[in-house]
């Protein structure tokens, strides 16, 4: 059996037949496989199964609809079920605490699985040891504020392996998780991880931390839990393969951030140039508490080697305060915008935050037209990323106008930074050379929104217009406005300014700008 952390497929249905199916986790990269006897409800399959000779070990599940599963028999039902399927000799298996704890019926069954006569039709299977015992929970609900407390019991268990899943509505969750798979898998055989998508970090990390093993689907079709990524993200995108304790971590921060190509960028962008490191995204619920307490719990623990973060909607703002109140230091650019969309650990207790977004607002504006006309720009939305825009399009000289759909905070943005408001309905009949979105208006997966009118790009000579929406490529907005003559930019250029300029900050070298290009459009770069 390979060593470290295993990559194991969860097998969730008889169909397409089990053994092709383990031929192709193999392939794919997978050192394990786990069975779920309670989705896949076909016995003569599985014991055919387990009685041939493997492509892989074996782990055997039988979950209970309690804990997520949907096995609805009784104690005494699934320790005969277990003691049928324990004599074709899986590898392990794996019984919920809770019922371990209050059945005899299915201890007895563990404990004499040593002593059960073997089936099978290859003296492998008929002289294979007993299964080894997976003992495991699952909170379904979140994560418990008190969580070693809460897992002492099952960490005092007899347990060859211990398993304890957790539900994470939030990246501070998650985190929580892996600081205490980070104390306690020195001491225990572990798999401990966050479902949902903001546990996504608990299974990237689990090969720093050394769980025992992690869980990954075949493919995108067959996911036995919530957030699962598939065996190719994680080796692909993430890095699966390279991680290890020296690993240093960074991740983009914001809500959503399901959309985000910063984690392939990134992390392609790292591979490229030989850096020890994985990028992963982090939702934080929209609140300033919130991306306070994700703040304060990684500074805390710096083991979990949080190195860099991007800051996107709605948590650029809400940066900089937190660095103000933290006393931590902010760029000229950072402080002049009110923004940051860049930290950088420089300390184990200390950050530093920047605004790199105005570089891809820079880098965007770059690519306008020379029309003659006075430098007049209309930016939709108030937030971080139209502070950054401000402050590009005020250093190019422009006369700027701030359309947003909250007037106070329009006008607000426009007092500081010293450029003009105007009500939202205005910005239908405002013209202007240069209009740029900065709301989240028309991202995926609402692309079929535009925060403008067709009959609003009208103009004569043609207006620009800039999206700082990058995925899609092009948007709504920017197809209609090249429909009716109108020069564009994609977000795509904002972005790749943007994130070159937090690579080359976090890791002082030059940002392999084509390979980022590449991953932009979509193409695989080699590893």
């Amino acid at each position: 059996m390979p060593t470290g952390t295993l990559l194991a497929v969860p097998i969730t249905a008889a169909s397409p037949p089990l053994l092709e199916q383990a031929r192709s986790a193999k392939a794919a990269g997978a050192d394990l496989l786990e069975l779920r006897a309670d989705l896949i409800e076909d016995l003569p399959a599985l014991e055919q199964f387990l009685a041939q000779p493997r492509e892989l070990p074996v782990i055997l599940t039988l979950r209970s609809v309690d804990e997520g599963g949907k096995c609805c028999a009784s104690d005494a039902e699934r320790a005969a079920l277990f003691e049928r399927l324990a004599a074709l000799a899986p590898d392990y298996v794996d019984v919920e605490f809770a019922a371990w704890r209050r059945s005899p019926e299915l201890q007895a069954v563990v404990r004499g699985m040593s002593r059960l006569p073997r089936r099978g039709d290859s003296p492998e299977t008929r002289n294979a040891p007993p299964p080894r015992l997976i003992l495991s929970q699952h909170d379904p609900h979140g994560t418990p504020a008190a969580l070693g407390q809460a897992l002492q019991p099952l960490l005092a268990s007899p347990a060859d392996v211990v398993k304890a899943i957790f539900t994470a509505h939030d990246a501070l969750d998650a985190c929580r998780v892996l600081a205490q798979l980070q104390q306690c898998s020195h001491a225990r055989k572990l798999i401990m991880l966050a479902t949902e998508p903001a546990g996504l970090i608990t299974r990237i990390l689990a090969r720093k931390f050394n769980a025992f093993a992690i869980f990954a689907a075949l493919d995108s079709t067959r996911r036995s839990a919530p957030g699962q990524p598939t065996l190719r993200e994680l080796i692909d995108v993430y890095r699966w393969n390279e991680i290890g304790p020296s690993t240093t971590v960074f991740g983009v921060v914001g809500w959503p951030v399901s959309h985000s190509r910063s984690p392939a960028i990134h992390t392609a962008a790292m591979r490229t140039a030989r850096i020890d490191g994985v990028y992963a995204p982090l939702p934080v619920a929209p609140t300033y508490a919130a991306f306070a307490a994700f703040m304060d719990h990684i500074t805390q623990n710096p083991h979990l080697d949080v190195t860099g973060l991007s800051v996107t909607i709605p948590h650029k703002e809400h940066a900089a305060r937190w660095l103000t109140e933290h006393a931590f230091p902010l760029s000229d650019v950072a402080q002049r915008v009110g923004a940051v969309n860049t930290l950088t650990r420089t300390g184990p207790a200390n950050w530093s935050g920047d605004n790199t977004d105005c570089a891809g607002f820079l880098a965007a504006l770059a690519l306008v037209p020379e029309s003659g006309r006075e430098r007049t720009a209309a930016i939709l939305g108030a937030g971080g990323a139209a502070r950054a825009a401000v402050c590009a399009l005020l250093l190019r000289g422009y006369n700027v106008t701030v359309f947003n759909r909250t007037e106070a905070r329009a006008a607000a943005l426009a007092n500081e930074l010293g450029c003009s408001a105007q009500p939202w309905a205005k910005r239908l009949h405002t013209p202007v050379e240069v209009i740029v979105n900065c709301t989240a208006i028309g991202m995926a997966p609402a692309e079929n929104e535009s925060p403008l009118p067709a009959a609003a790009l009208r103009s004569k000579p043609p207006a620009t217009v800039i999206d700082a929406v990058y995925n899609p490529a092009e948007t709504r907005l920017l197809r209609e406005a090249r429909q009716h003559g109108c020069h564009i930019v994609s977000g795509t250029e904002v972005f790749l300014a943007q994130a070159a300029a937090q690579f080359e900050a976090w890791h002082k070298t030059a940002a392999p700008l084509d390979v980022m290009r590449q991953i932009m459009s979509g193409k695989t770069v080699p590893a």
